[in-house]
């Protein structure tokens, strides 16, 4: 062990003895607090209620103010604009002199229906062929974009069941006939 020392000289064996006594201690916390994220978010697996949710909606939603509206009590603008805040001059709303706004055809008309969305595909291609595999990504890529598609296979954007029902259909069109395995669902509403 003499030898060793004087190779590679007195403070690099000071600075390996100093980076494992370091490593190991460090790596011993993380593990603690690993530990205690996930007691942490055991307890706080709590779902904000309906009116939580809608509040924290309306800074960033487009809304509907339309009383006369036939479709208002069902639909998810006209209820989360009832919790719009009061006190700001501007909101952003829909505009009630547009023709195609406040009927029985809404183009702007978004159903109160919560919905199972899926999220992330990192383990979706893993039983597929390769050829397979490539083509169908390529063709995913191809009809919702490129950072589209990679926000919905990382999941940072949920995937609707329209969008789910795309896939599928290009799925079958390259003669994909296993399941569809997405990492996670959660139920939402189609804001």
């Amino acid at each position: 062990m003499v030898t060793f020392r004087y190779k590679i000289g007195e403070f690099f064996y000071q600075n390996i003895l100093w980076y494992h006594k370091n490593y190991v201690t460090l790596h011993q916390k993380s593990e603690t607090l690993s530990h205690m994220n996930t007691k942490k978010d055991h307890q706080q697996q709590v779902t904000p209620s309906q009116e939580e949710v809608f509040r924290e909606k309306t800074h960033n939603y487009l809304v509907c103010f339309i009383e006369s509206c036939p479709l208002k009590e069902q639909c998810l603008r006209w209820l989360v604009g009832q919790y719009a805040d009061t006190m700001p001059f501007a909101q952003k709303s829909i505009n009630p002199r547009n023709p195609q706004i406040g009927g029985e055809q809404c183009v702007k008309f978004r159903p109160n229906t919560r919905v199972v969305t899926k999220q992330g595909m990192t383990h979706f291609y893993y039983d597929m062929p390769g050829r397979m595999e490539h083509n169908i990504r390529q063709e995913l890529i191809w009809h919702f974009g490129r950072t589209q598609y990679f926000e919905m296979r990382n999941g940072k954007r949920l995937i609707s069941p329209e969008d789910q029902e795309v896939i599928a259909a290009v799925c079958r069109s390259h003669g994909w006939d296993g399941p569809f395995v997405y990492d996670g669902e959660q139920e939402d509403w189609t804001w």
